[in-house]
């Protein structure tokens, strides 16, 4: 079955071969408005009865469509909106306090952080933070973790975060994040920079412990690009040839096909970190767990994932010792 995964699996392909990992558990998703891979990956969810499906966004506006489109599936999914700003630490910390207190949420079986930005402006937020980092990646790293003690009731908890093949045009720049408060500001590394980390915090949360997989959902046209001229797709097509990929891996993929990658990732229960050459890897594309060249080892590097933590406790002002 999942050995015939590949670019054009559908998200309901997976959602029909592991309905029982999804029948009557607790699904919790970022980012999931109108038209995008959250909302898909969400919908499609609930083609396999879950108990509870909670959506974390900015404005009920947004997400309400999705709210409708699993109601239209099934009215016995009990979905949950909270209200989240994830360029504010604040934010997250009220929005997790509000799960955490919720008694209709006793448990939280899969975590899927797949909200972001992309290649916009140098901006930074109320904490002062580059917003790319801080939105993609700093966010989820609080929120997942301030939500542990209902992530940990779970029997089999499982923690996703959605990366990007532009990881492998930024490592983590653990002496300047914010490349010189913007002065030496380049959008697709800040972009990458900020999908390394999230599969960097996949691969420190399996050392400790809990079950986490990142991922290349794959090229999708969504409001995600909205930041994207014809410029900076040009410089992004360069940048990524450079970093030793193939363009013939951007190939537009529908909705349905890129949630599928995360799919797998959130269900598949034979899903295991896979070693080859000496290399551990937690990282999927096309619904497949990679090793090699879409993969950069840096992503992978257990003393970057040790560090990266480490600093993050340091900018959210938390120690997390679950």
């Amino acid at each position: 079955m999942a050995q015939n995964y590949g670019f054009s699996t559908e998200g309901n392909t997976i959602v029909g071969d592991f309905k029982s990992q999804i029948k009557d558990r607790t699904f919790l998703i970022t980012g999931p408005s109108e038209g995008g891979l959250g909302a898909e990956t969400a919908i499609s969810l609930a083609h396999g009865s879950p108990s509870k499906i909670i959506l974390l966004g900015r404005t009920i506006a947004k997400i309400q469509p999705t709210i409708n489109a699993i109601s239209s599936i099934s009215t016995s999914i009990l979905v949950k909106f909270v209200p989240i700003n994830l360029d504010s630490l604040s934010s997250i910390r009220a929005a997790a306090k509000q799960i955490l207190e919720d008694d209709e949420i006793p448990n939280l079986d899969v975590v899927i952080n797949n909200a972001a930005i992309m290649v916009c402006p140098f901006k930074t937020t109320e904490d002062g933070y580059e917003s790319q980092f801080a939105t993609n990646y700093l966010s989820h790293f609080l929120l997942t973790n301030l939500l542990m003690p209902k992530i940990l009731k779970s029997n089999f908890p499982r923690v996703v975060n959605v990366s990007s093949s532009a990881h492998t045009m930024g490592s983590v720049r653990f002496h300047d994040l914010s490349f010189k408060d913007g002065q030496d500001y380049d959008v697709w590394q800040a972009y990458g920079q900020s999908k390394t980390a999230n599969i960097l915090f996949s691969v420190e949360l399996n050392a400790r412990g809990v079950k986490s997989f990142s991922l290349h959902p794959g090229s999708i046209a969504s409001q995600l690009q909205q930041y994207v001229t014809e410029d900076i797709r040009n410089a992004g097509y360069k940048a990524f040839v450079a970093s030793g990929q193939s363009l013939s891996s951007t190939k537009v993929k529908t909705l349905q096909q890129g949630c599928a990658t995360t799919l797998r990732a959130a269900l598949d229960p034979t899903l295991e970190i896979v070693a080859r050459d000496g290399k551990e890897s937690c990282y999927l594309v096309d619904s497949q767990i990679v090793t090699d060249k879409p993969v950069s080892e840096y992503a992978l590097d257990k003393e970057n994932a040790k560090k990266l933590w480490k600093l993050s406790e340091e900018m959210v002002g938390e120690t997390f010792a679950w």
